[in-house]
């Protein structure tokens, strides 16, 4: 199983310089990859902008949406801009994505939440036509550039209800959990999901990507589940305490956040012990040394 690390997305709005040494410092160490989160109204930067800066600094790690609001925006735009991103990472780009469910996001950007579904479907028939070099329209000439990645970035679907999971199969390499999962929601999900994949006819297996929510030191973990409450506030307080392998994901009140390498790998042996591929490890503090202290883990 590989371990990714994501940045402190669910606190303020980070420094240049502390994105940019952030993500020298993950690659360095040897994670698998490193996600930035995507929201509208919320002092976090724009994930496709915050991943563009990384790919500068870094020559090996990948660099993940996680997840990109895809319906907020325009397919066209996204298309290109993630083609422009895999293309300038040397093809290091994977696209999580979902629809989500703040309305607030969806009200600021000006797009109608009621559809959101429906558009992202012909979202992601678009962007693959773009990325395949096909015109996205007719009489129109196709849009680059070429992504490095044949058929453009890996990608990645999230989501629960059933038509979300139908997507994962049509459109992606698998599916990836938000920081909302107990281990045995997440894994139930991801066994229907790997029934709708072998009925769409695809081969082998959908890859399963999970999010853990953690830090290094007792303080920073209380940080850490106090940003994530601001983040999700309309969800309830996150809560520290009961056994750290219990669940995978630590956005809830039946959560916590564990804060020493120990606990931590309790909790990703869990993850591993349920099929997963792929865990990204996910501090909430702006805090450079988190880095150094999780690459323990590796």
């Amino acid at each position: 199983m590989k371990i990714g690390i994501g940045t402190p997305g669910t606190s303020h709005t980070l420094s240049p310089e502390f994105v940019k040494e952030y993500a020298r410092r993950a690659d360095a160490a040897g994670f698998s990859t490193i996600t930035h989160l995507d929201r509208v109204v919320y002092s976090n930067h724009d994930t496709l902008i915050a991943l563009t800066t990384m790919a500068a600094v870094t020559t090996r790690i990948r660099l993940q949406t996680s997840v990109l609001l895809t319906p907020l925006r325009s397919a066209a735009l996204v298309a290109k801009q993630a083609a422009t991103l895999d293309v300038i990472s040397g093809g290091r780009l994977t696209l999580g994505m979902a629809v989500g469910s703040r309305r607030e996001d969806y009200s600021v950007a000006g797009t109608d939440p009621s559809d959101r579904g429906k558009r992202f479907d012909e979202q992601l028939a678009l962007m693959h036509r773009i990325w395949a070099g096909e015109a996205p329209l007719d009489g129109v000439l196709p849009m680059g550039p070429t992504p490095v990645q044949p058929g453009g970035p890996q990608v990645l679907i999230g989501g629960r209800v059933p038509v979300a999971l139908r997507r994962v199969a049509k459109w992606s390499a698998g599916y990836v959990t938000g920081a909302v999962f107990s281990a045995d929601t997440a894994r139930a999900i991801y066994e229907q999901v790997v029934v709708n994949w072998h009925e769409a006819g695809r081969e082998g297996t959908p890859r399963f990507m999970g999010t853990l929510a953690c830090a290094i030191g007792e303080e920073q973990a209380q940080r850490t589940a106090e940003s994530i409450d601001h983040y999700y506030h309309y969800r309830g307080p996150v809560q520290r305490g009961g056994p750290a392998s219990a669940n995978v994901a630590t956005s809830d009140s039946r959560n916590n956040i564990p804060s020493n390498i120990a606990a931590i790998r309790e909790v990703l042996k869990a993850c591993e012990a349920i099929g997963m591929d792929e865990v990204v490890v996910r501090p909430g503090v702006e805090e450079i040394d988190q880095v150094d202290k999780l690459s323990e883990l590796l």
